[in-house]
Parts: C-alpha cells; structure tokens; sequence
C-alpha cells in the first residue's frame, strides 16, 4: 500500500499518514452518496497554523494556561471583556492572515462540485469561505465580525 506523505507543523498532533486505500474508500463514499453535510472543527485548521485545544502535546490546553472566554463570563464581567478584546487585538494579524489549506480547498472543491449540501464548522477563522465554500454554517461565529451587544452595530 502507498503512503500519502504529510506537511507537518507545530500544531499538528503525531499520527499515522493516511492509506491511499482509504482515500479511494473515501471517494467512493462520496460518489455513492449525494448531498452529504460536511462537519469540521480545529483539526482541519491546523496545517494553517492555527493551533487546535486538545491535541497531546501540541493543543493550546497543552501549551498554555489561557482557556477559551465562556459566554456568560463575558457578557458579566468587564475586565473578561478587556482582556479578550485585549488578546484578539495583539493576534489578529496573524489570525487574520491565515490561509486555507488543502483539506480547506478540498472541501470546497466537492462544495463547488455539488457533492456536499453544506460544510458546518465549529471553527470561527473564515478558511472554509477563503477557500471559496459558499455554503458554510459556523456554530460558533467568527471572529471577522464584530457586534455590539447593546446597539447591534456592525463595523464595516
């Protein structure tokens, strides 16, 4: 059986290169089955060098202390607030400038072929629509819109 070799970064957990018997399982499935719904989450954004939470050794939770904002801390506590915004302020350049990777443009590929109703993603870093999805649902917003919470104003 042929290997699939992987472009590895800092973010990327160890694990066992894909078996190109499966890549042809996998398309397969694909063909057989129309309009499937495509669901991802922080996984698919690390070869973008955006760092998932859980991975071993590598997830955020593993090399840092800092832990996601929880909603109803946020919208009751000030100081929550500052730092958030604070934190989002010093990594949007970065954050902003990320690109889609391959598994991004493949996804949008089988979009733009008509072979998946839609993509869902927990992610809020916009690769899915850089990468050209037009139908993409994010459960958890992104972080490229800002909405006043009082007035709903919504900066251009």
């Amino acid at each position: 059986m042929k290997l699939i070799k992987c472009h590895l970064s800092r973010f990327i957990p160890h694990h066992y290169p894909v078996m190109l018997d499966d890549v042809w399982k996998f398309q397969e499935f694909l063909f057989s089955n129309p309009r499937i719904l495509c669901l991802t989450g922080a996984g698919i954004s690390t070869e973008s060098g955006i760092p998932d939470y859980r991975s071993e050794g590598v997830g955020l939770y593993a090399t840092s202390k800092s832990r996601p904002v929880q909603f109803q801390d946020f919208i009751s506590n000030p100081k929550i607030r500052q730092r958030y915004w604070a934190r989002n302020f010093h990594g949007w350049p970065h954050f902003s400038s990320v690109q889609p990777n391959d598994s991004h443009r493949r996804v949008a590929e089988m979009e733009q072929n008509c072979l998946l109703s839609a993509v869902v993603t927990q992610n809020v870093d916009r690769l899915h629509t850089k990468a050209g999805c037009t139908n993409v649902i994010e459960l958890h917003g992104t972080a490229h819109e800002v909405i006043c919470m009082q007035c709903n104003y919504r900066p251009s």
